[in-house]
């Protein structure tokens, strides 16, 4: 299959799918956290996990006056943490994986479990996981921590409120054997829920992301790999757009923007590429956002997102089981092992 069929494939889909409401976790390593928003991935680069925490509009806060006429300031900035795990299964012909999301947004608090499963196909010079996913949520309102301007509002919950949510997600990733190219599409929360206690509802997103590498022409040292991210939930639609730069699969370093949100610092190592330890696929990034809306420094709101992720990939490797003759008598019988 040529890269021009793969995207075309995908622009179809991805113009034939709708989809709500900005719920899912967003991290700015995107191509380091990708399995937690398509199920796909699963076993489509040996096994891995990875950890990624992310601290988004860092200082941001709310302030309010209590009945002695005093001021109190509580920070409500969202805060993320995702840890990723997934390897290939030969028996099932594909891969599986686990992930696991935390999220805190002001006074709300959510927690989601993925379970997937990918089937992997071998197409050209590459190949293509179709994958599905169980998603199991925990939407929690800290309804204590709501100071409403009018006091008694039904609106505005007075207690703790949670709701358990079960859904489905599906994925397409496409991959080529050179490890030059990959594309991906997957919907997520395809089911949709509306909690009973929290009254907060889910709704389905859509994403599409690939990237490209190639040596840079002046310095073959180097790699350039560009990447984009599209995300949508049809009342908004945001992209990403990265470029990072590799040096000998040791060190990285890249920018990255996101329409109408921020400019993104991205830095990162493999330190231990080159040696024979266990340790050799141990990867270390730091990315750091700086917010190009009103909810920046410039207004007094926040000094921008810093986010931290660690990965460690390894593969099993099995040799064959080999054979040997202890006398010429047994030739043409039995071998002995």
């Amino acid at each position: 299959m040529s890269y021009r069929r793969v995207w075309l494939t995908l622009s179809v889909l991805l113009f034939a799918c709708t989809c709500r409401g900005q719920q899912d976790p967003q991290f700015s390593q995107y191509m380091y956290s990708d399995f937690c928003i398509n199920p796909a991935i699963a076993g489509s680069a040996g096994i891995c996990a990875t950890t990624l925490f992310r601290q988004q509009w860092a200082g941001f806060s709310e302030s309010y006056m209590d009945e002695n006429g005093e001021t109190h300031t509580t920070t409500v900035a969202p805060q993320e943490i995702v840890f990723n795990l997934h390897s290939p299964v030969k028996f099932l012909h594909g891969g599986v994986g686990a992930s696991f999301y935390r999220d805190q947004e002001g006074h709300q608090n959510n927690i989601d479990i993925k379970l997937a499963y990918a089937y992997k196909m071998n197409i050209g010079n590459g190949f293509l996981n179709v994958g599905a996913a169980l998603e199991m949520s925990n939407l929690t309102v800290i309804g204590d921590e709501y100071r409403p301007v009018q006091p008694g509002d039904p609106v505005v919950p007075t207690s703790n409120q949670s709701d358990f949510f079960t859904d489905l997600a599906f994925g397409l990733y496409y991959k080529d054997n050179d490890d030059k190219f990959y594309a991906g599409l997957s919907l997520t929360q395809l089911m949709g829920n509306e909690g009973t206690n929290t009254h907060q509802s889910t709704t389905r997103h859509i994403y599409a992301m690939g990237g490209y590498s190639f040596p840079l022409p002046i310095d073959p040292r180097w790699t350039m790999k560009p990447s984009f991210l599209i995300k949508s939930d049809v009342a908004k639609t945001q992209i990403d757009l990265t470029m990072i730069g590799e040096f000998q699969k040791v060190l990285w370093c890249g920018v990255s923007y996101r329409m109408i949100d921020a400019i993104v610092l991205m830095f990162g190592a493999q330190p231990f590429v080159n040696s024979p330890s266990a340790i050799r696929g141990l990867q270390v990034g730091v990315a750091y956002d700086i917010t190009t809306s009103k909810l920046g420094y410039t207004h007094g709101r926040s000094f921008g997102s810093p986010e931290v992720m660690l990965k460690y990939c390894f593969n099993i490797v099995t040799h064959p089981t080999t054979y040997g003759y202890r006398n010429t008598h047994y030739l043409g019988n039995r071998p002995a092992r």
